[in-house]
């Protein structure tokens, strides 16, 4: 038996069909604002991936108040073998239970996926959602610094043979093989998975040296604000000042589009990115833990609290 049956049922119901309509993106924005309002720091969203959900498939769970929505989780499947997850409950229904229960639904759901590892992303402000994390088994498998662009792009003289362009179909494979130097991601996949990835992850970029492929990065848009992920120079490409030219360049163009907000991540162990993007503009913002959780896991602490 689930040890999450035996929990007290919070106010309200459960909604996890697939994909995301626009109603469901604005209460979920509006219940985003209400938590940060409360509770400061941020929630790693990602609107360009909620916004370009897969049809068939399961990655939202809503928990429907009497007034509307008031608890939401959502999954980042960025490899077969593991996926994020990010959620928050409004504060006015927070100690009900609601983010025990959409906890439960979304990793069944992975788990009927045969997804080995699940990782809780926390806001090292939060230490109700710590100590959700920590009362479900999870470990802290490694934490990020979330940047954001505060100071004036670095100016540079501009190389010409480094370019940049929208990543294509017949791209998929190079950029596997880059993230999977630069963050262990897995090296190879199947076509299929490709499309499934191309399509759950728009704004993937190339990043081209002499018209041969040696780097990525991906940009989420959102009405004002963007982040920018993913990005890896393969190492034999490193030290060239590729990395420096196409992140100034990026953060000037998503200024002059009318980003308000401009952001990316980087591990905390990462010193050489971290002192690349402090030299960008970048400014440190904050730190976000990644815990370790086991899909269908341990016994919940249905008494803690969640943002």
């Amino acid at each position: 038996m689930n040890p999450l049956s035996k929990t007290n049922q919070p106010p309200g119901r459960l909604r996890s069909e697939p994909g995301l309509t626009p109603e469901d993106l604005h209460a979920i924005e509006g219940l985003a604002t209400a938590c940060v309002a409360v509770d400061g720091g941020r929630l790693k969203l990602e609107w360009g991936v909620l916004e370009s959900r897969p049809p068939e498939q399961k990655n939202d769970f809503l928990w429907i108040g009497e007034h509307g929505l008031v608890g939401f989780l959502g999954i980042y499947g960025y490899r077969a073998d593991q996926a994020e997850l990010c959620g928050m409950v409004h504060p006015s229904a927070r100690r009900q239970g609601v983010f025990t229960r959409l906890f439960e639904a979304a990793t069944a759901e992975l788990a009927s996926r045969c997804v080995r590892k699940a990782l809780l992303v926390v806001d090292r402000l939060y230490d109700a959602g710590s100590g959700f994390a920590r009362s479900v088994g999870g470990t802290i498998e490694h934490s990020e610094h979330r940047m954001t662009l505060r100071r004036e792009p670095a100016g540079i003289v501009a190389d010409p043979v480094i370019t940049v362009r929208p990543a294509e179909l017949a791209d998929g494979q190079f950029v596997v093989s880059c993230l999977a130097q630069a963050f262990n991601f897995p090296a190879e996949l199947e076509a299929g998975e490709l499309e499934t990835l191309a399509r759950r992850f728009p704004g993937t970029l190339v990043v081209d040296y002499s018209n041969e492929p040696v780097g990525t990065v991906r940009v989420d848009r959102s009405a004002e604000a963007a982040g920018i992920y993913g990005f890896a120079i393969l190492p034999e490409f490193q030290g060239r000042g590729i990395g420096r030219q196409v992140l100034s360049s990026l953060a000037r163009e998503l200024r002059a589009e009318g980003m308000a907000q401009i952001g990316l991540e980087v591990s905390c162990n990462n010193d050489s990115a971290l002192h690349l993007y402090l030299t960008c503009g970048f400014d440190v913002t904050g730190t976000e833990d990644y815990y370790a959780v086991q899909p269908g896991g341990p016994h919940l602490d249905t008494e803690r609290a969640v943002h």
